[in-house]
């Protein structure tokens, strides 16, 4: 499993991944790219608070001010956004035509930028310019490590991962008189590969993916703003309920729950605290 310090690797046969635990982001080693994944920035979210008379601050600027360091710290080639860019589901508010292409703007003169669309993100393409990569909904296979944002199970071509990033359900630690209930979280299991791919798989391939482990990182949100304003745990509710792969999780034996300070808070009996 991952290990627990701060910035911890862990390294399959092709390729790197560091976790920068607190920044909510992770960077792929592959050659001579920097990925930066990360994912959730639902951009536009307070625009709900605002229709129901809450005014909202909004800190697009912090995003890309954060962003921008850490592309620049890491030496990052390619910014990958794991879903969710914008915040509506069936329509494009005035805040998100205003600023989703505001961020792609400054994000593009940094890197290279792709999307992997995720269910917020209907109608995204009327807002981005043509230099950013919109991927396949369905994910994309960096090496062995199959990124996709989580609304959907993972097809039978990428069987052959040996890891798996996924965002879409804002894991966040929720228990009764604890002092870290509502904290944004880290989650990282193994399940059998057959549990993520089933129902896709051949008979032959069903045999040979029970044997392997899949390593499966649940990534916490980008915008740490869903949490100051209190719509983080209404949000993870919600997304959890089209989030097909979690079904399978509930029965893994081996899991990891670890704060966005890298700090281990509990194992697979605290899972159904997360999800």
């Amino acid at each position: 499993m991952i290990l627990s310090d701060r910035t911890a690797s862990t390294r399959s046969r092709h390729s790197h991944i560091q976790l920068l635990y607190k920044s909510r982001a992770l960077i792929i080693a592959e050659q001579s790219r920097h990925y930066l994944v990360i994912g959730d920035l639902h951009i536009g979210f307070e625009e709900k608070f605002r229709v129901s008379g809450i005014s909202i601050q909004p800190r697009l600027d912090k995003l890309i001010g954060e962003l921008s360091e850490l592309i620049s710290e890491h030496k990052v080639t390619d910014l990958l956004i794991n879903g969710d860019v914008k915040s509506g589901i069936d329509r494009i508010s005035k805040y998100e035509w205003e600023n989703v292409p505001k961020f792609f703007e400054k994000m593009t003169n940094l890197c290279q930028v792709s999307v992997i669309p995720g269910n917020h993100d209907a109608g995204l393409q009327h807002l981005i310019p043509p230099d950013v990569n919109v991927l396949d909904s369905n994910g994309i296979m960096i090496s062995k490590i199959l990124i996709l944002h989580g609304h959907t199970r993972p097809l039978p071509k990428f069987q052959d991962c040996e890891q798996l990033v996924m965002g879409h359900v804002h894991p966040i630690f929720q228990r009764r008189g604890s002092p870290l209930s509502g904290q944004p979280v880290w989650v990282f299991v193994r399940a059998r590969g057959n549990q993520i791919f089933k129902g896709g798989l051949s008979h032959e391939d069903s045999i040979s993916r029970n044997q392997d482990t899949l390593e499966i990182i649940l990534m916490p949100a980008f915008n740490l703003e869903l949490v100051v304003a209190g719509s983080a745990m209404d949000a993870a509710r919600q997304e959890r309920k089209i989030a097909p792969i979690l079904r399978s999780l509930k029965s893994v034996s081996e899991a990891m729950i670890m704060t966005l300070d890298g700090d281990l808070i509990g194992d697979v009996s605290l899972l159904l605290n997360v999800l």
